[in-house]
């Protein structure tokens, strides 16, 4: 398998020749000597390479880890990628025309060489230490966060002091020197995962969306090229930082840094493996130096404000401020993720416009908006503002409800693992198989406590968040599905034999493929019509347990294919905001109420005729109306009600007319004077239903006329300010009439008359007022929130949420710190010297949410 793989010495003699071949486009020079002198080579790719320092730039770096080889390989094969399609690509040539490519193919040259040929998965340089041990972890030896570690044989051993090692000091130099580069990428193995890079405070950075979006474009281009979809993961607390790396090191130079963790192992299968994985992150790359030009240290500015002015189950209006400019144009991209990407496939609108209405959206659904602004003249683009995250209304008729598990009822189940017992609500949930755990379950129970009984579930879906996905070691194999166990058939939660035992009862939503178990970013399994009745059983026993299987047996020679997950609680989560979550919408069985008209009239030129509706034409050709209203007063909890279907019945009692007329009924302002005048001038609402002809009416007595959505809300409007509606019904004709055409729609005794029926539910109109005296302490080293319980009736909690850059204008719009029902929260891994808006939003059981209360923190002087 070795053999397959590139020396160092044959990596330079490439870039060397390469040189030679097209030295419009290569330049190769040496940068430093390592502790073996070999050369640390430095390759600049651009068209007309002698003006590479005056072009914003890509930096490159690879296998600064020795047993790391992808940095290597990748280097040559995007080397001879772009060698090849420069002959004949315009659009690369267009983007090496402005930009320039920087390539360290090698970080650690004498660590790789002794990986080579001596001890394969050796990771250090070959620096000789005092206590007679090699090596120092390189990429521990930059000086931003440096940790000094005494333990000379420790595989990250970050040497003496920062910058010890010629290997990083050469890197640390051409940074230094090379101002105009604006992204570096570190190329690493294993995980298929990007690493952003982190400023060390626990809170997010001004330029934190462009890092997050340039890797999640980055993991779209490779999930476009082999399916494989890689995770995005910053390192939120409480997760162990890397300390002196290259990537926070270029970072603190105001370069976007990245590290690209590659494949499942160090040193993978070349041709079934490595050739995929370098054959996957070549568009990637193109991608990333396209990006280049968009982060010079003079480019555009970000769009500010970017905010919802609306908010429905269906619809988000956005507005954003920026500088009046002719040639600025704005693109907006939309995704149900909040890691997503921003490409021309989720792109929703190209403006010049401050405003966009965002159309044909789902209720009850999280999305999150992205928008940057673009130089048509030089087609730069600014970077990104910061994102909107929200959550549309349940629809009209609907309730939503986001359930979490408690810790008692969420962990895993191992094999081999002792005490398993003591992983629930503590440990992270592991799932698949290793040597050492033998076949893992993650078990998850959720109470039902909070839906009534009697909903009626009409969609749901459960995520999980994968926070760890280096024991997955091996590409393409098993997969993990989630399922719905008999919650009587559990014998004990936390005993292996009895979750694999437990009686399934539906799996949910299509399996997940080791290649799409992305890190960082949250997996969701929607529940089919099937898996919802399943769900809807369990609301009988007010409670629904799964189970989060794997693979239950490893190839030969792997020992692990195991994912970790967060489950929000324990050491070594990443906190509440990380646990499993099980998404419901729900309605309840309506009930009906029917009103019989309390006013009829037929209105003709000559005449008002209380108590019937005569309909049609006279005798010469002049319309008659007829006019009908209902009192709406006794409409019951009309500040609590939502109508889900409305129509009216009407019956014929007598029909004198030819087949040509059809009839039709409109819903009308009332008017002051019931007359001929007024009902031919009529402002009408809306048309009910769909227009009706004779021959219809022949053929059933009973008509019914249905609202469409509109008509119901505006119903709603006249229930809460007329208490009445008032409906006319009219004829239409093609040919005029020289004799009387009439339906009669009411008997003599208005014994039938015409029946209003609304089908509704009681469900909250108006949100709960927001929180009062919002304020905060620092308590136990932590900033502490409190505010005044509300004492709104409606209320049912609070969901409190920070964000470092704008007032939140939505419960998602930031980092959630809390949901519940108590008056206070902490921070608990927020920075104390940080500027940054806390905000507190109320809600009840649909859920409406209130205005936020806000507090913003100015930071520790």
């Amino acid at each position: 398998m070795r053999q397959q793989y590139s020396s160092y010495e044959e990596c330079v003699s490439f870039f060397q020749q390469a040189q030679k071949e097209y030295p419009n486009l290569f330049f190769v020079e040496s940068i430093g000597k390592t502790h073996e002198e070999r050369d640390i080579i430095a390759v600049s790719i651009t068209n007309n390479v002698q003006e590479h320092h005056k072009k914003p730039a890509l930096f490159y770096t690879g296998t600064i880890h020795a047993r790391e080889w992808i940095g290597v390989e990748l280097s040559l094969a995007f080397a001879k990628y772009i060698i090849e399609q420069a002959k004949y690509n315009p659009e690369l040539n267009a983007i090496l025309d402005k930009t320039t490519l920087y390539m360290v193919p090698c970080a650690n040259p004498d660590g790789f060489e002794y990986s080579r040929n001596h001890f394969a998965f050796w990771r250090k340089n070959r620096r000789r230490n005092k206590d007679g041990s090699f090596g120092v972890d390189l990429n521990r030896n930059f000086e931003v966060g440096f940790s000094k570690n005494s333990n000379m044989t420790s595989n990250v051993y970050s040497g003496p002091h920062p910058f010890s090692e010629p290997e990083t000091r050469a890197l640390r130099d051409f940074v230094l020197g090379h101002k105009n580069i604006t992204i570096a990428l570190d190329y690493h193995s294993q995980g298929n995962v990007f690493f952003p890079a982190h400023n060390f405070i626990h809170e997010d950075a001004i330029d934190a969306i462009d890092l997050n979006l340039l890797a999640s474009n980055m993991a779209e281009e490779i999930r476009k090229e082999s399916g494989r979809e890689y995770g995005v993961h910053m390192g939120k607390p409480p997760t162990k930082l890397i300390s002196g790396s290259g990537r926070e090191f270029y970072y603190s130079q105001g370069i976007l840094s990245l590290v690209v963790e590659v494949g499942t192992r160090n040193i993978s299968d070349y041709q079934e493996n490595m050739s995929e994985n370098i054959a996957e992150n070549i568009p990637a790359l193109i991608y990333a130096l396209s990006e280049v030009n968009n982060y010079q240290k003079d480019n555009l500015p970000r769009v500010e404000a970017f905010q919802p002015l609306l908010i429905t189950s269906r619809e988000v209006e956005l507005s954003w401020e920026y500088d009046d400019n002719d040639f600025i144009y704005f693109e907006i991209y939309r995704s149900t993720k909040s890691k997503g990407y921003a490409q021309v496939s989720n792109r929703i609108g190209v403006t010049k416009s401050k405003t966009f209405l965002d159309k044909n959206l789902q209720p009850a659904t999280n999305y999150y908006y992205f928008i940057r602004a673009i130089d048509k003249k030089s087609g730069l683009k600014s970077p990104f503002a910061q994102k909107i995250g929200l959550r549309t209304n349940p629809a009209s008729d609907m309730f939503s409800k986001i359930l979490y598990p408690v810790p008692s009822k969420i962990g895993y189940v191992g094999e081999k693992t002792k005490k398993n017992s003591e992983h629930f609500g503590y440990n992270s949930m592991f799932v698949g198989i290793s040597e050492g755990r033998g076949e893992c379950f993650g078990v998850c129970g959720f109470s039902l406590q909070t839906i009534p009984q009697h909903a009626i579930i009409t969609s749901a879906k459960i995520s999980f968040y994968p926070m760890n996905r280096v024991a997955v070691q091996v590409e393409s194999y098993g997969e993990w599905r989630v399922g719905q166990m008999d919650g009587k058939s559990i014998k004990q939660i936390d005993d292996f034999q009895s979750i694999k035992d437990a009686k399934m009862l539906s799996y949910i939503d299509r399996p997940t493929g080791s290649a799409q178990l992305s890190q960082g970013i949250w997996r969701t399994y929607q529940f089919a019509r099937q898996e919802l009745d399943v769900l809807q059983e369990a609301l009988k026993q007010r409670e629904a347990y799964f189970r989060m299987e794997g693979p239950s047996s490893l190839p030969l020679n792997r020992a692990s294919q195991m994912m970790q997950w967060d489950i929000g609680y324990g050491p070594f989560s990443g906190g509440l905001t990380f646990r499993p979550k099980l998404d419901i919408s729900y309605t309840l069985e309506d009930a009906k109420v029917e009103l019989l008209s309390s006013e009829e009239y037929t209105v003709t030129k000559e005449d008002v005729i209380d108590a019937k509706l005569s309909v049609g034409y006279d005798r010469n050709g002049e319309k008659q109306f007829g006019y009908m209203e209902f009192d709406l007063s006794h409409l019951p909890h009309k500040e609590d009600t939502t109508i889900s279907v409305a129509y009216i019945d009407i019956e014929v009692h007598k029909i004198a007319s030819l087949k040509n007329i059809r009839f039709h009924i409109e819903m009308v302002l009332p008017f002051k004077e019931k007359n001929y005048e007024n009902i031919k001038a009529r402002e009408v609402i809306e048309r009910i239903g769909y227009d009706v002809s004779v021959s219809e009416l022949k053929n059933s007595t009973v008509h019914r006329f249905v609202f469409d959505s509109y008509a119901i809300k505006e119903i709603l409007k006249c229930a809460s300010t007329l208490s009445k509606a008032v409906f006319v019904i009219s004829a239409s004709s093609e040919i005029p009439f020289t004799k009387s055409q009439v339906v009669e729609f009411i008997d003599e005794k208005r014994l039938k008359r015409p029946s209003l029926v609304m089908q509704y539910i009681k469900k909250h109109q108006v949100p709960p007022k927001p929180v009062k005296n919002l304020r905060y302490s620092i308590s136990k080293g932590m900033i502490k929130l409190e505010w005044d319980k509300s004492d709104d009736i409606s209320h049912k909690g609070v969901i409190v949420v920070k964000n470092p850059f704008k007032i939140p204008s939505t419960p998602y719009d930031g980092q959630k710190l809390y949901g519940g029902g108590d008056n206070y929260t902490f921070d608990n891994f927020g920075s104390k010297d940080v500027h940054k808006y806390y905000a507190v939003f109320s809600y009840d059981d649909v859920p409406n949410f209130s205005k936020p209360a806000v507090l913003e923190y100015n930071g520790r002087s």
